[in-house]
């Protein structure tokens, strides 16, 4: 982890159609932001990050997250074509996703996920070195490549790469090979404290490295919000989120239950089995939205956004935009700029 006068912010870029999410991008730019995310939940991250790339000048553009259900052939050459764009601003993060959706969005068997994400990883560093002299032959349990040649040198000597761990071993195994992590956004800062970052160190040593090797990057919903109103009906959004996607896939049950909402998820469990969608919402209790996102003025937030970046390398916030219409979306993604620009001083 580096040391920083000033917290490093993040914006994600997201909840907004993409030539918002252009502006968004320009504007954290302008106002000192050090990343622009983008993730492949609604639209592809290379594909806006490489827009990105041609309307910004400094700023970090981090794919949070790009899922592994490309070939890392593919993933690899995306990697080269946004370092060239950006000017080697571009920072690859890789997720796993949860089991179901690898199975059922893009045939990708769910067993063996941390095989899977080690060789991944492997092969698309392999890949990014190459050069024409030399075809790229590769045998793994998972991939293989034969007599790939590629054009011309890699633009840098090495990709930045980032996993996406929810869950002690995949954090383990970040710790050992990557260059950085991604927290989701269901993480606590007790979890990130005796848990996580000891799982990262362990990880790191494993590695023959130390914990200042690997940037730490913690991902949280907020809202900064103008009135009591707005914030409500804020948390009533995220309350929702949390029900239908959160607490409606093992995988992300199972983290939140690692990170002390094991009532929560019993709760939610019950209602699912049966068949209680409300119950299940009525399980999401104020602790897991007051401790999963970030709602309230702009000094509540501040506050609360200083407590993961005291933790972290740098905080990437995604504006909570669900359900908005087009203007307030953007409005709601520029309160968060203001209120962040310059490291979050004010």
């Amino acid at each position: 982890m580096t040391s920083n006068k000033l917290p490093r912010m993040g914006i994600v870029l997201s909840g907004m159609p993409p030539k918002d999410m252009l502006t968004i991008a320009q504007e954290a730019e302008e106002a000192g932001f050090y990343s622009a995310a983008a993730g492949d939940s609604t639209h592809d991250t290379y594909a806006v990050l490489a827009a990105a790339a041609a309307v910004t000048n400094r700023i970090k553009l981090v794919s949070n997250i790009a899922t592994w259900t490309r070939t890392p052939v593919t993933t690899a050459r995306a990697c080269r074509s946004l370092a060239l764009l950006s000017g080697g601003r571009y920072i690859l993060g890789l997720g796993s996703m949860p089991r179901i959706w690898n199975e059922n969005h893009h045939g990708i068997s769910g067993e063996a996920m941390l095989s899977r994400m080690r060789e991944y990883v492997e092969l698309v560093r392999i890949l990014w070195e190459a050069t024409p002299d030399a075809p790229v032959n590769y045998e793994g349990r998972f991939y293989r490549v034969s007599g790939y040649r590629v054009h011309e040198p890699p633009p840098h000597p090495r990709i930045p790469i980032f996993i996406g761990a929810s869950r002690l071993r995949m954090v383990r195994e970040t710790g050992r090979r990557a260059d950085g992590i991604l927290f989701n956004l269901n993480y606590t800062i007790p979890w990130l404290k005796e848990q996580g970052i000891p799982a990262l160190t362990e990880g790191a040593k494993l590695g023959g490295r130390s914990l200042d090797d690997i940037e730490m990057v913690g991902f949280r919903m907020i809202r900064v919000a103008e009135t009591s109103d707005e914030a409500e009906h804020a948390r009533g959004v995220f309350r929702r989120q949390l029900a239908e996607v959160y607490l409606g896939l093992d995988y992300h049950r199972q983290a939140l239950e690692a990170y002390g909402f094991g009532e929560e998820v019993a709760a939610a469990t019950r209602a699912q089995a049966a068949g209680d969608t409300e119950g299940v919402a009525r399980a999401v209790s104020d602790r897991m939205v007051n401790t999963l996102a970030i709602i309230g003025t702009a000094d509540e937030c501040l506050e609360q956004v200083a407590e993961n970046t005291a933790l972290t390398d740098w905080v990437s916030l995604a504006p909570l935009t669900t359900g908005l219409p087009r203007s307030e979306a953007v409005s709601a993604a520029r309160r968060v700029i203001h209120t962040f620009g310059g490291g979050g001083q004010r």
